[in-house]
């Protein structure tokens, strides 16, 4: 095994690595003036109105010199308030604890604060700043404990349920998140770790500036979603993992710069999706400690001023190579990307091997399997490094334009408690709440919910400018009364929330609960088009079961019969960081008839009995980081079900079958009269019980019946 020291300096003993070129035509796009399109502004300009809130500076945790102790106090009581409230609760009555998690929100004001010691961030607590200008947090010089021989976070996510122990995030850690705040990190903490990120599903890291300096990691660990964050600074930037529960992480419209070692370091089983991305004067982009294999995917990101632009480790020379689902499991692709003052591309750590690059664009970069007309009588294998250039062109500011639309002002919300109490009545009590909320939207542009649990007994209907925004999906819930006959039809299905076709509309941060016995229910029907965005939203937790088994999920004891989760309807535009886990419905995710060009980031599609992503005529959509899951009872659960669609990218997908699933499952992803179907990076393979847990093919053509055997591989074109 080779030593950390001699891995991290292989650049000065490399040799050529023979490489495939492939001949594509160049850009037309011109040459141009370098700028960053994206402002990295405050995200939320004022208090966002939500009395429910922890305010750092408010009675109780005021602040004056050091506020480690009142922030820490807010953070507790966030977390007091989400136990007694319990919203979050998804794990009460199972794992022997009581009660499940507690969550809630800190707001931070604007301003200067000190800190000298961790800042424990519980399970399902967002910190949120707001203002002008994003507060910022500072580590004092020479703080205790950051100068020692072991990193030390100043952020840290953890798990803190009720009669269990704390521990670092964990795969029962869901909806924490760091938002809109600076941290940096003052001289003489050569350990300090600003953030120690972790959790399942919905775990955030955004509009973030984390000035290392002399410390040594901006994030430490990974979740979910990781947008809009700068990291400057540090022996390293990001260090990742695999994401609880081996999960994939989106790193999106993110700048990683000035890092001593290296901008990111992949650690074991590490599944990163970056898009937008730049990784710049430092020398190495992204690095994979020795021993591990990397699902590594990049499109449209920067290399400028970097050494090495990634170095990894040879296939054949990883522990039990001689599986190829091991070897296969080595992955990267690298997409439209542009590379600056960048000498090697790639770097195969063990046999020294290099990729040379040049400035310029690279239209394609690939290590590991590729799988060509695959489904087809021509299907063809290769593996190795494949490379095709692109022009000389690196017009950046052009190539990182987002895709995401921003939230629209705080100042310019208008609170659904407001519309209540001009209309003389109050939500959130238990009452049918659907009259003022339609009231709201139909009156105003951008309705607020604060934290509290809403009754809908029908449809809530959007206009084509309406945004409904919530700051914490789950805490702040929109709920169908239970066995209400408006959604009682299975041949009838209706959504609690939907959005008008071809409308421009923002849903964020939003929990959607369709009950119990409601088999018409949908918890959304998604119709808007081109910047529209829907995020940061959940459905209720409950996992499919059989008649013979009692419970499917703690407090639940009913097995539903619902029709859809998230029903795409002609729509589009972004989809982020969803969960989709109503396991009573068909399946967790259906898009039909939709040509509208979408981009869906870091969505988890979870335990239903059948299937969890269905796919009808759709074209033009594009996955980063999709993640599947089956459990237990829900073991035949298909993983993705693709029918007449074209024009596809999967990028970066995790089709995770659990331990204890109770038998093996034909395929992961089925086709049916599909074509232009492309993946790039697929897990589908865990080596316990691989006999059930690996997908018997990762795909498979329904009318054909032709197979794709292999469970990883870097890419399948199927055309």
């Amino acid at each position: 095994m080779l030593s950390r020291r001699h891995f991290t300096g292989l650049a000065a003993a490399a040799v050529a690595s023979p490489v495939v070129l492939i001949s594509r035509p160049a850009s037309a796009r011109s040459a141009g003036v370098d700028r960053d399109p994206i402002s990295f502004r405050s995200a939320y300009d004022a208090c966002p109105p939500d009395p429910t809130a922890v305010v750092l500076g408010s009675p109780g945790f005021e602040v004056s010199g050091d506020v480690t102790a009142a922030l820490q106090a807010a953070v507790d009581e966030a977390s007091r308030r989400g136990t007694v409230n319990r919203l979050g609760d998804i794990l009460g009555g199972g794992r022997d604890f009581p009660l499940g998690d507690g969550g809630g929100i800190v707001l931070v004001p604007p301003g200067t604060y000190r800190l000298s010691a961790p800042i424990d961030v519980h399970d399902s607590v967002r910190i949120i700043g707001f203002g002008r200008n994003r507060p910022r947090f500072v580590l004092a010089e020479n703080s205790p404990g950051y100068a020692g021989t072991t990193p030390r976070d100043v952020f840290s996510f953890r798990r803190r349920p009720v009669g269990g122990p704390i521990t670092y995030a964990n795969n029962d850690t869901f909806g924490s998140g760091l938002i809109n705040l600076d941290v940096t990190i003052g001289a003489g903490n050569p350990q300090a770790i600003a953030v120690r990120f972790g959790g399942a599903q919905l775990c955030v890291l955004q509009d973030l500036d984390l000035d290392v300096g002399g410390g040594f990691a901006g994030i430490d660990h990974n979740a979910n979603l990781i947008q809009r964050v700068r990291v400057r600074g540090g022996a390293v930037g990001f260090n990742a993992y695999a994401a609880s529960a081996g999960w994939p992480t989106t790193v999106l419209d993110c700048r990683f710069t000035g890092q001593r070692e290296t901008a990111i370091r992949a650690n074991n089983d590490a599944k990163l999706v970056l898009v937008r991305t730049v990784l710049g004067g430092a020398p190495r982009g992204v690095e994979c400690v020795p021993g591990q294999f990397l699902h590594l995917y990049l499109e449209n990101c920067v290399l400028d001023e970097v050494a090495e632009g990634i170095v990894m480790n040879d296939s054949d020379q990883l522990p039990g190579a001689t599986d190829p689902r091991i070897r296969n499991s080595n992955q990267v692709n690298l997409i439209d990307s542009v590379v600056r003052s960048t000498p090697t591309l790639l770097t195969l750590a063990q046999s020294g091997r290099r990729t040379p690059a040049r400035d310029g664009v690279v239209r394609e970069l690939t290590y590991g399997l590729r799988i060509t007309r695959g489904l087809s009588s021509r299907e063809a294998r290769a593996d190795g490094v494949v490379v095709s250039l692109g022009s000389r062109d690196t017009r950046i500011g052009e190539l990182l334009e987002p895709d995401v639309p921003d939230l629209p002002p705080v100042s310019t919300w208008v609170s659904i408690t407001d519309v209540a109490a001009r209309m003389g009545r109050t939500v959130g009590s238990g009452a049918d709440d659907l009259a003022v909320f339609q009231a709201a939207v139909d009156r105003h542009e951008t309705v607020f919910v604060p934290i509290g649990a809403y009754v809908l007994g029908g449809m809530l209907r959007l206009r084509k400018n309406s945004n409904l925004i919530g700051l914490h999906p789950r805490q702040t819930w929109l709920r169908t009364p239970d066995a209400t006959a408006y959604f009682g039809d299975p041949e009838r299905p209706r959504a609690l929330v939907e959005t008008p076709a071809g409308g421009r509309n923002i849903v964020h941060g939003l929990g959607l609960d369709t009950a119990q016995n409601t088999p018409g229910s949908v918890n959304i029907s998604w119709r808007s088009g081109r910047g529209s965005y829907l995020a940061d939203i959940t459905t209720q937790f409950v996992k499919w079961h059989p008649d013979d088994v009692a419970s499917g999920d703690p407090g639940y004891t009913y097995k539903g019969k619902h029709k859809y989760g998230v029903w795409v309807r002609g729509g589009g535009g972004v989809l982020s960081n969803i969960w989709s886990a109503a396991g009573w419905a068909d399946n967790g995710l259906l898009i039909e008839s939709s040509s509208v060009p979408t981009s869906a980031y870091e969505l988890s599609i979870e335990h239903h009995q059948y299937r969890e992503v269905v796919l009808r005529h759709v074209s033009g959509w594009r996955f980063f980081g999709l993640q599947t899951e089956d459990h237990i009872y829900g073991w035949q659960s298909q993983a993705v079900e693709l029918d007449h669609c074209h024009d596809l990218l999967f990028a970066n997908s995790v089709l995770f079958r659990v331990a204890t699933v109770l038998g093996p499952s034909p395929y992961g992803v089925g086709l049916n009269q599909c074509r232009d179907i492309t993946f790039r990076g697929n897990r589908g393979y865990r080596d316990k019980t691989p006999e059930f847990t690996q997908w018997a093919a990762s795909a498979a053509d329904i009318r054909t019946t032709r197979t794709i055997p292999d469970p990883e591989f870097t890419l399948l074109e199927i055309r």
